[in-house]
């Protein structure tokens, strides 16, 4: 059976859950021949890939750049080594230390007074909207991100930070190769490293002073510690942004006594899952369904369809208290499961607790997204906020 969708269809007008959803219940596997991938929709076989240690994340050579020059094989080999030292794409020892490190430079940041942080300014926002009509992702979504990313780089200059550690991130996402998208997220990495080392002396956050110690460290360098910044940044502010507009978008009616915050959004992060694939790659010759794989053949697990699979999941577009069901794909599985998803919990949480106390539901009028499938971005939610109407509390 074929998949519901197109991996360069144009979604900005429709949402694509209903075509991952489908996805998810008829197709487990697809073959890609022009990119060389197997593509992985159901959720268990995803959830076998990401525990098993026959797979690597580490990035093989793949057949996509051979239309490229020299040149610019060349800069694309640079920004592929880039990524390479996140700990999202290492593996081994490397990917231990970097998960160590990570893991060490967050430890001081997701506090509880953070979260109160997080819930002010939730509250503060939502107070200002009043009835009028406004746009969910500048005026809510976007500022709670911002303060997420400011309390990992001490507040100094995250507006630029982000806007550089955007266009990698834009690079990452897109499914084609561009090579004037490549040179600009090249052009990006070396400023992010310039305003890393601008730091350094006088650290702004305990983040920094962390990664002040990997940029002299014997083992590590500068570009080590660039590469953490940015997946730091980019993990804290691109994923986060997703989950509060989807909050936004989808929680119209389930804000009520009876539906508790933790529960509401786990499944707002099973819903946005702002990262839909994750690319493994063999370490030596396995099977996958009926598909023969070789040593260093790429695998593309879907955890946007992996998480819409009704085996697991019934009724997977709806909201619903899933009690004894498993957290979802969103912040992935296994050695590589998101460190940073205590934070990215925290502001949602923060969300949903204010509109909670306010008594507000988000009216939606218009949406927009970016095209692309691979990661959920939006560049419109408009509409108001109206009473939440909530349900009795059962005696």
């Amino acid at each position: 059976m074929n998949v519901a969708f197109e991996l360069h269809d144009d979604f900005n007008a429709q949402d694509p859950r209903l075509a991952l959803a489908e996805s998810a219940k008829g197709c487990p596997y697809r073959w890609e021949p022009k990119k060389q991938t197997l593509y992985v929709f159901g959720a268990e076989e995803v959830r076998s890939i990401l525990i098993s240690d026959g797979f690597w994340s580490e990035r093989s050579d793949d057949c996509r750049g051979s239309q490229l020059s020299k040149a610019e094989k060349e800069r694309r080999a640079k920004l592929r080594e880039f990524y390479g030292l996140w700990p999202i794409f290492s593996d081994g020892d490397r990917h231990k230390w970097a998960r160590h490190v990570t893991i060490r430079l967050l430890r001081d940041t997701a506090t509880p007074e953070l979260f109160g942080t997080f819930e002010r300014l939730a509250h503060e926002l939502l107070s200002e909207a009043g009835e009028d009509a406004f746009d969910w992702t500048e005026r809510i979504a976007q500022p709670l991100a911002h303060e997420a990313a400011a309390a990992l780089t001490g507040r100094r200059d995250t507006g630029q930070l982000l806007d550089l550690t955007g266009a990698v991130m834009h690079e990452l996402a897109a499914p084609d190769i561009d090579t004037t998208r490549i040179d600009r997220a090249l052009e990006a990495v070396d400023s992010i490293r310039d305003w890393l080392g601008a730091h350094l002396q006088h650290p702004t956050s305990p983040v920094i002073a962390g990664l002040a110690k990997v940029w002299h460290g014997e083992n590590a360098g500068p570009d080590c510690a660039t590469a953490l910044l940015t997946q730091l940044v980019t993990g804290s502010y691109e994923p986060t942004l997703t989950a509060l507009c989807v909050a936004g978008e989808l929680n119209t009616t389930s804000i009520n006594a009876e539906f508790p915050v933790q529960n509401l959004r786990e499944e707002v992060f099973r819903l946005a899952t702002p990262f839909r694939f994750a690319s493994r790659y063999a370490r030596r010759p396995v099977s996958i369904g009926p598909h023969r794989l070789g040593t260093g053949d790429r695998v593309t697990v879907c955890l946007g369809t992996a998480n819409l699979d009704p085996r697991l999941y019934p009724e997977p577009l709806e909201i619903a208290q899933r009690r004894g069901r498993p957290h979802s794909f969103s912040f992935g599985l296994g050695k590589h499961l998101c460190p940073g998803a205590p934070m990215a919990r925290a502001v949602v949480d923060a969300l949903l607790t204010a509109m909670m106390r306010l008594d507000v539901r988000f009216a939606v009028e218009k949406v927009e997204r970016e095209p692309e499938l691979p990661m959920l971005r939006y560049r419109q939610l408009k509409g108001r906020l109206r009473p939440a109407a909530r349900k009795a509390r059962p005696a």
